[in-house]
């Protein structure tokens, strides 16, 4: 009985908690809140935008159609960084939640 109390008061409070200003749902320009899972898929549209392009770089280069070596090594290398940096946070985000999951409730 003790705990359902508990429980129950618990439950109260972190309901009356409000976020800080920094913890808040991020606004975009028009004003509207954009979701984590917005905000996720654009990264990601962005990340695969970055790949596309560095491989119409490397075609052109392979084709012929251009003959700037220099470019096409940045293209791949702003490809590769954008990627490496994207599967870092995918990582962090896994290793959050298994330690959100982990915790005793």
């Amino acid at each position: 009985m003790i705990e359902g109390i508990q429980a129950s008061e618990i439950i109260k409070q972190a309901n009356e908690i409000e976020l800080s200003p920094e913890r808040q749902e991020i606004q975009t320009e028009k004003g509207d809140k954009a979701s984590f899972a917005n905000v996720l898929t654009d990264a990601i549209n962005s990340v695969d935008e970055t790949m596309k392009t560095s491989d119409k770089e490397v075609q052109k280069f392979i084709s012929g159609e251009s003959d700037n070596v220099h470019d096409v090594m940045i293209s791949m290398q702003r490809a590769k960084l954008s990627f490496d940096l994207m599967v870092e946070v995918r990582n962090k985000a896994v290793e959050t939640y298994q330690e959100v999951s982990r915790m005793q409730i």
